[in-house]
């Protein structure tokens, strides 16, 4: 989906500070309680803040159901308990070092060390899980990658842009602009320059202007989707997209312009 030489250039910082506070969730940022152990005998039991911890266990016997009853004897001061038995998680960082093959879109590959996490539902264990919804940078989107790689195939031309637009009031608060080669694989990712826009109120006024912005920068839009902050959320929270899309549009707190003619169909 990501292509290899995929051109990353003139991103707006706060654009782009603004849609990783959106889309992202770092599991730095939760409370979390660690426990390493070998073979059972426990040799690390921390929490990231530095809480007091309450121990039920002092041996890991059943690593699943561990992890379940130290988050609930911490609920009120952790967000997921992980625990790592130091022989899987050598063993797991070796398969993952070993599937890596020149072909591999980079976004193919860190999917992979995700869901390869829940291969070893033992040795990775982690509550509430599964470990690859909890570990690293998640997405939230709301939906799959496989489901996001059907939807572009389905409805994103080849050789064009797609564009979001965040609105917070009447100012446009984040964008987001991604380029489909030949091939409909992520080709550009950026961010819109606030500083050449000619227009600076109206929602639909700029919207307007950033969909010609972009046409005229990179390559023609197909499809543009602006809204605001809450309704964002309410989308990317959503897994029945097209039901969400649907009303968002009917009720007015959705531009979408333009839209192709096979999402058009379905959507609106």
């Amino acid at each position: 989906m990501l292509h290899e030489n995929a051109l990353m250039v003139d991103i707006d910082v706060d654009h782009w500070r603004n849609l990783q506070n959106l889309l992202l969730d770092s599991a730095k940022e939760k409370r979390r309680i660690i426990i390493i152990h070998e073979d059972g005998e426990i040799v690390k039991f921390v929490h990231s803040g530095k809480a007091k911890i309450t121990r039920p266990i002092t041996r890991v016997t059943q690593p699943q159901a561990d992890a379940k009853a130290v988050y609930e004897a911490n609920r009120a001061t952790t967000d997921f308990v992980l625990i790592v038995e130091r022989r899987a998680s050598d063993e797991y960082f070796r398969k993952i070092q070993d599937t890596w093959t020149v072909n591999d879109d980079i976004d193919e590959y860190v999917h992979r060390a995700f869901v390869t996490m829940d291969d070893y539902p033992d040795g990775i264990a982690a509550f509430p899980g599964p470990a690859s919804s909890r570990l690293g940078l998640q997405w939230r989107l709301g939906a799959s990658y496989e489901g996001i790689e059907q939807a572009i195939k389905a409805f994103i031309p080849a050789d064009s842009c797609v564009v979001f637009g965040i609105f917070e009031g009447d100012r446009l608060w984040s964008s987001l602009v991604l380029g489909f080669g030949a091939e409909r694989r992520i080709t550009l990712v950026t961010t819109v320059d606030p500083s050449e826009l000619t227009v600076k109120t109206g929602r639909q006024a700029i919207a307007h202007d950033v969909v010609s912005w972009t046409g005229r920068k990179f390559s023609p839009v197909a499809l543009g989707l602006f809204a605001d902050i809450a309704d964002a959320r309410q989308f990317l929270s959503r897994t029945d997209k097209p039901e969400v899309i649907r009303n968002l549009f009917r009720t007015g707190k959705l531009l979408a312009d333009p839209v192709p003619e096979s999402l058009s169909r379905l959507i609106l």
